[in-house]
């Protein structure tokens, strides 16, 4: 039997940042099966898979060098919410932008659908 990893909730934003960053989405399964993540979509599988899918549309659609910005919108109501958001170095908006929530020793996440 194969036991769970214990993750730190810094430990699995380093992995998604690493995993966005090296355009590797395999890299953060093992942080995602964290019972610190949590999510609105029906299971994790199905956010993995979109996930994986707007990754690699990032690395398709953009142009040079890729930043990692950690961003508080004015627009945003929820104050525990930032935005987890790739840039490439042509276009204005991120190329993918990841909802994360940190709260109560858990983690929430979601992605943008553009």
């Amino acid at each position: 039997m194969k036991r769970e990893q214990h993750h730190t909730n810094q430990e699995i934003l380093n992995g998604l940042v690493e995993s966005c960053l090296n355009f590797n989405p395999s890299y953060f399964i093992p942080h995602l099966l964290s019972k610190k993540v949590i999510t609105d979509w029906p299971n994790k599988v199905s956010f993995y898979i979109f996930y994986k899918y707007m990754l690699l549309c990032a690395k398709e659609n953009s142009v040079g060098q890729l930043t990692f910005k950690i961003e508080k919108p004015k627009w945003e109501k929820d104050k525990l919410i930032e935005y987890y958001n790739l840039y490439d170095s042509k276009h204005k908006h991120s190329r993918l932008s990841i909802v994360v929530k940190k709260f109560d020793e858990k983690i929430f996440l979601d992605t943008m659908p553009f």
